[in-house]
């Protein structure tokens, strides 16, 4: 299947949606330009150099804050974390008298209090916001607590010359800020964690079905924030001399101020260290020419927050135009547009005997069991979701599970695919016991799931949603390990095409894809070569005809290949359409599963609707009436 030369062929493509702030840094260089002419000194090294280091803390608590906030999380404690950070450093220092030892307390401090706030995050489920307002409150007093009130100072040379040393007149600060800007621009663009990070500001839900951990990722991202914000205060309290409960005030808006403006959205997903870059220095050439302005200090912050919340309205209209564009894209070709195949003659049409025009089942003996599920059940509270889930998949075989709503059929799948664990019995996968911890457990066994919600980051490309939780990878010069995108777009392209699916720009967000494009990605996504059991939870839900026909034909060449397959669908025109056997599930019980040709269209229904006694008339007519189409 043909696909065109796009951009996505690049060797690298970028997570999210683009933001780096061409617009800001035109405006950057205004700025420059009129602060220069203005003022006679701005246009000075030593000016440069000086706002350079005034906004080496900025910069350097800036990465911390571009990876919370690209992951959907915010941290507003960092002020008290400053505060309480610089004293305790200041305490060693003072009281220790080695640079080593102070150095290592404020690391330590920093990942203590990142660990804090991460742990209060996630494990406790308490918003961002409210848990970081609060813990800034605490940090803040408990820096007051530590210095009694009072600034501590009486360092040692050694560590004095830590904030106020320079290479070839570039202050260390700046050069140590420059550093771990790079090394964390880089880890988050170039490495499968920093995609991953996007993916969870994209869409949680669909990062943690798909494998990643993501309480775990948080809770990291909270503590790294922590041990980012021990450099600064350890810098900033050895280039002053002293540590201070003032210090740190109004730190948390500077910082946000030049995440958000610098493209990053605040409801995550998107960003680029780039436009963090340009809003750091638009900060720091506002700060630095305000008070050439001779301009009193509230009026710098008055000017910040006015920044801020210019920031966040562009941020809005950006996502209206981002909205708008996909609306008024030019539609797909139709025979193309839910990745539909395109072959010689075109798709056969639909007949009396095959609705979905799949052609007739080829009959084929049955594999080995793949997947024996055994008197799984799991329990929400006093109700019970599932009680008696017993049924197995043999390779080569696709098993449609039915039911009406709140049958157990979702819940049945969560247990095989990892996402529940079950209060009782047992997942046998190729005639072994299995336990699953999380998803991601199941997709090394072998077993993918497409779910209801298709589980996609709408913020993320094809490519990416594609080879997420699975990233290839490679090293860089032979040593730094980074994601592999060449190869995942070759992979994308490969399966897309083995599967009869085209689409021609593989780094396109799936958010402006069509549904039905949608869930051919999702799909594609499954269909691993490794595969041994594909679920697929209601995938024709709200799709047209051509779109099921397209979705049933990959369900059925992916048993055709060797794998099982577990379809879940309330409509009986799929099911027999595709299935070879029929699972039925009511209130949390499997009550029926034989083959399909052994079952009618009206008996099936009447188990799913628990009407078990037939008129025996009424079912042989049913029988009669099949048998004769």
């Amino acid at each position: 299947m043909p696909i065109s030369s796009t951009p996505a062929n690049r060797r690298h493509l970028v997570p999210g949606e683009p933001s780096r702030r061409t617009g800001l840094a035109l405006l950057c260089a205004v700025l420059v330009a009129y602060f220069g002419f203005a003022y006679d000194n701005f246009f000075t090294v030593s000016n440069g150099l000086s706002i350079l280091m005034n906004v080496s803390a900025i910069a350097i608590a800036a990465v911390g804050a571009m990876f919370l906030v690209v992951s959907g999380n915010v941290d507003l404690s960092i002020g008290g974390q400053y505060a309480l950070i610089s004293v305790i450093v200041a305490s060693f220092a003072r009281d220790q008298g080695g640079l080593v030892v102070a150095v290592l307390a404020g690391l330590v401090a920093g990942l203590v209090l990142g660990l804090t706030n991460g742990i209060l995050v996630k494990y406790m489920k308490i918003s961002p916001l409210i848990v970081t307002l609060g813990t800034m409150a605490v940090f803040k007093g408990l820096a007051y607590l530590v210095s009694e009130g009072k600034s501590v100072f009486g360092f040692s040379d050694a560590f004095i010359f830590l904030g106020r040393a320079r290479v070839n007149n570039v202050p260390l600060p700046v050069i140590i800020a420059a550093v771990v800007f790079v090394a964390g621009g880089f880890w988050l663009l170039r490495t499968s964690a920093g995609l991953r990070l996007f993916a969870i500001g994209g869409n949680q839900q669909a990062a943690r079905l798909t494998g990643i951990n993501v309480d775990r990722v948080v809770v990291r991202l909270y503590v790294l924030n922590g041990l980012l914000m021990g450099v600064v205060a350890i810098l900033t309290t050895a280039r002053l001399g002293s540590g201070t409960p003032q210090i740190g005030t109004a730190f948390e808006l500077d910082v946000l101020t030049a995440v958000i403006l610098g493209g990053v959205g605040f409801a995550g997903g998107s960003g680029h260290p780039a436009g963090v870059f340009v809003g750091v220095a638009t900060i720091g050439i506002l700060g630095s020419g305000l008070i050439f302005a001779g301009l009193a200090d509230w009026w710098q912050q008055i000017f910040k927050g006015l920044v801020l919340l210019l920031a966040l309205g562009a941020d809005q209209i950006a996502e209206h135009r981002r909205a708008r564009s996909a609306r008024d894209d030019p539609p797909a070709d139709p025979s193309t547009e839910a990745g539909e195949p395109v072959a010689a003659g075109g798709s056969p049409p639909p007949d009396a005997d095959d609705e979905y025009g799949l052609g007739v089942r080829r009959a084929r003996e049955p594999g080995e069991v793949v997947l024996a599920a055994t008197g799984l059940a799991r329990r929400f509270g006093a109700v019970f979701a599932l009680r008696d889930g017993t049924f197995s998949v043999r390779a080569g075989e696709v098993v449609c599970v039915v039911g009406d709503n709140g049958a157990g059929k979702s819940t049945l799948i969560k247990l095989i695919s990892g996402v529940y664990r079950p209060d009782a019995g047992r997942i046998e996968l190729d005639g072994r016991p299995v336990e699953f911890g999380g998803p991601i457990d199941a997709r090394r066994a072998g077993i993918e799931t497409v779910h209801q919600d298709l589980a996609v980051c709408p913020n993320l490309g094809v490519a990416h949603n594609l080879i997420l939780g699975d990233e290839p990878r490679r090293r860089m010069f032979g040593l730094i390990p980074v994601r592999d995108d060449a190869a995942a777009v070759a992979r994308a392209r490969t399966r897309l095409a083995s599967l009869g699916i085209t689409l021609t720009d593989l780094n396109r967000s799936v958010g402006r894809l069509s549904g039905g494009q949608r869930q051919s990605v999702a799909i594609a996504r499954a269909m691993k070569e490794d595969v041994k059991l594909v679920i697929l939870d209601e995938p024709t839900a709200a799709l047209g005809v051509a779109q099921t026909r397209n979705v049933l034909r990959i369900a059925r060449q992916a048993a055709e290949n060797g794998a099982g397959v577990i379809l879940i669908s309330h409509d009986i025109r799929t099911v027999f359409a595709v299935a070879d056997r029929v699972v039925v599930l009511r209130l949390g019980r499997v009550v029926y599963d034989d083959s399909v040709h052994r079952i009618t269209h009206t008996r099936l229904l009447h188990l799913m609707a628990g009407l078990e006694a037939l008129d025996d008339a009424t079912t042989e007519d049913d029988a009669t009436t099949r048998t004769g189409q």
